[in-house]
């Protein structure tokens, strides 16, 4: 059965960056009108991103979403309406210590960052994304230059960042993941081509913590079934999201670990999200 002849769900979760959003980072007019016609026919539009809470201003006025998002790969559950942290599961001060001497004896080029969902801490190798580079605009996301060891006694982080300038996402997995045990739970959500210059950069929550145990906690207080939820993802961080759900999708410029894995719609260049949910309320 494809994508456009499901049943409808009864309720919707998408991923962002490269799924929902368009590749310039903004919403497409066909996007936002999908949402708001879910709304008007009772299905909530949940989002689940690896984003932390203070970059969801592109999402902030979108007609129709639910007011409740997923954040931080799982690690946080913000109130858009109210402006207020739900949920939030942070990193045990004792592993995050551990993981951090891991990546420094595995991958001593590495640059570390830490994100508590409020503010973002990185050491001075730490390559910033290009929206925040200039100093009023890093204020502006609380992204700022730190010593990572004092800033992880404080115990409020939801996620490490482990960032290499010449090694991809999958190769940092690889070596560092099977040393972090079942305490702690990494992940990855981007191409990288370390050919062309591209830092990888491994994400690493708290053990268990992913989009999808945010999201199974979400359908137990609306009381809708996994089997009722229909997802869309792109990477590797929506895989457990993916796998949960009863009705999983993936956009056409997904990576290719999940390509074939599940069914796939448009790209987000071409608002699949969108274009799917409308066919389903058609």
């Amino acid at each position: 059965m494809s994508a456009g002849q499901q049943r409808r769900p009864r309720l919707i979760v998408s991923d962002l960056d490269g799924t929902f959003l368009s590749p310039d980072g903004t919403v497409s007019d066909l996007n936002a009108a999908a949402v708001k016609s879910a709304q008007a026919a009772g299905i909530p539009v949940v989002f689940a991103t690896g984003r932390p809470v203070r970059w969801l201003d592109v999402i902030a006025d979108l007609p129709g979403a639910h007011p409740i998002v997923i954040a931080s790969n799982g690690a946080v559950l913000w109130d858009q309406a109210n402006g207020e942290t739900l949920q939030r599961t942070c990193l045990d001060t004792d592993e995050l210590r551990r993981a951090i001497e891991v990546t420094r004896t595995t991958v001593p080029e590495a640059a570390l960052a830490l994100e508590s969902g409020m503010d973002f801490g990185h050491d001075e190798r730490y390559v910033l994304l290009a929206a925040v580079r200039s100093a009023d605009a890093a204020a502006l996301h609380g992204v700022g230059v730190a010593d990572i060891d004092e800033l992880a006694t404080r115990g409020d982080h939801v996620k490490l960042l482990v960032q290499h300038p010449r090694m991809g996402s999958e190769r940092l997995l690889e070596l560092i993941g099977p040393l972090l045990g079942d305490a702690l739970q990494p992940t990855h959500s981007g191409f990288t081509r370390p050919e062309l210059g591209e830092a990888g950069l491994l994400e690493i929550s708290a053990g268990g913590v992913t989009k999808a145990s945010m999201l199974a906690y979400c359908c137990t207080q609306l009381g809708i079934d996994a089997a009722d939820v229909a997802g869309f993802g792109d990477m590797p961080n929506d895989v457990d999201m993916l796998s949960w759900v009863g009705m999983p999708h993936i956009v056409a410029n997904a990576h290719p670990s999940l390509r074939g894995r599940y069914p796939s719609v448009p790209s987000n260049a071409d608002s699949g999200v969108g274009r799917t949910i409308l066919g389903w309320l058609r």
